[in-house]
């Protein structure tokens, strides 16, 4: 886990503040905000902190390894698992496929009477009368010769 505390410690030394570091020198409010959390703040920061105020970067961070995560826990337990249940797996000899079997899949052939019954196109659909569809108005026609005469 990255810390910042050497930080505040660093900048009451050099006679830096917050407000100095927003003010004089274009840092935002939420990057402190997120070093006063010990969030993840991106290197160009941490390289702009050690040039204002002069110092090295192990004046700014700290690094303290986090204790076994969980995820480091799973991964062992899933070791575990595994190791134990191939010790307990029965002996089983599958077969394996002969090579020189060929095998083709049979499909059934259907009537000449049923492919005629099902193999009919579906009809085209008619416009029905009274269906909305674009006609031209004579407003429309008459805009379109002003508009042309222009």
């Amino acid at each position: 886990m990255i810390q910042y505390d050497r930080l505040w410690a660093t900048m009451t030394d050099r006679g830096m503040t917050q407000y100095k570091l927003i003010k004089l020198h274009g840092f935002s409010a939420g990057q402190i905000g997120r070093m006063k959390k010990n969030m993840h703040v991106s290197t160009h920061t941490l390289e702009t902190l050690c040039r204002i105020l002069n110092c090295r970067i192990e004046d700014i961070v700290e690094y303290t390894p986090e204790e076994a995560a969980p995820a480091d826990a799973l991964t062992a337990n899933t070791a575990l698992l595994t190791a134990d249940a191939a010790a307990h797996r029965p002996n089983v000899n599958i077969p394996a496929p002969d090579p020189t079997a060929v095998s083709v899949p049979q499909t059934p052939q259907a009537s000449s009477s049923e492919n005629k019954e099902t193999a009919a196109p579906p009809k085209a659909s008619k416009a029905k009368k009274g269906s909305k569809t674009k006609k031209s108005s004579k407003k429309g026609e008459k805009g379109s010769k002003k508009s042309k005469k222009k």
